[in-house]
């Protein structure tokens, strides 16, 4: 009878630790529909742009090679793998491009691009972020004070139209964005979007 109990506790404990593990989300061509920006929880991140490429003059090998050249050159600067090819394919007259950055910093600074990935926590962040946003659960406005207040929360400025994924649950987001989803918001425009969530 104790055998029986003792598995039966081990057993349990299994099946309680793989329910809490927290879900993983990769990105992958079939599933690319927009452009689209996953945050992993390490502050690892994986950005996908489509476009047509449906002209005969258009070649994927050379914009493979485009694509290498720059990214090897910044990594090359930087002093180590900061950026990967994850996928350059040909998707029904569209070409889609993953790449992997190991921090925001990089993605800025490849891209040219203001971005800002910090804790809700964070004193003296050297952006103008808004002062109203929507709460995600109860979809109504709250005050800056009440969306940062969480010290557990992450923060994530953008400044380009994307399909943003985060590893996680958004808790609040700035009023330009549309919430899809628990974990997936659409920004709309080149403003800054504003995205607090719980890893």
């Amino acid at each position: 009878m104790k055998k029986v109990l003792l598995y039966l506790f081990i057993l349990l404990s299994f099946v309680l630790m793989n329910g809490c593990k927290k879900e993983e989300i990769f990105l992958s061509v079939d599933d690319i529909t927009a452009n689209t920006f996953l945050l992993k929880r390490d502050g690892s991140l994986y950005v996908a742009i489509i476009e047509d490429f449906d002209k005969n003059y258009y070649n994927l090998s050379e914009l493979n090679e485009f694509v290498a050249k720059e990214v090897n050159a910044y990594n090359e600067k930087a002093g180590g793998k900061e950026i990967n090819i994850e996928k350059l394919e040909l998707k029904n007259g569209r070409v889609v491009m993953i790449l992997g950055y190991s921090k925001m910093a990089h993605y800025s600074a490849f891209n040219n691009m203001p971005a800002a990935y910090f804790g809700a926590d964070t004193k003296d962040v050297a952006l103008e972020l808004p002062s109203q946003y929507l709460d995600a659960k109860k979809n109504e406005v709250v005050d800056k004070d009440t969306a940062l207040k969480n010290g557990k929360n992450k923060v994530l400025v953008l400044y380009e139209p994307y399909e943003i994924i985060v590893e996680g649950d958004i808790k609040y987001y700035s009023e330009n964005a549309t919430l899809v989803d628990k974990n997936r918001i659409r920004s709309a425009d080149e403003n800054m979007t504003v995205v607090i969530y719980r890893p």
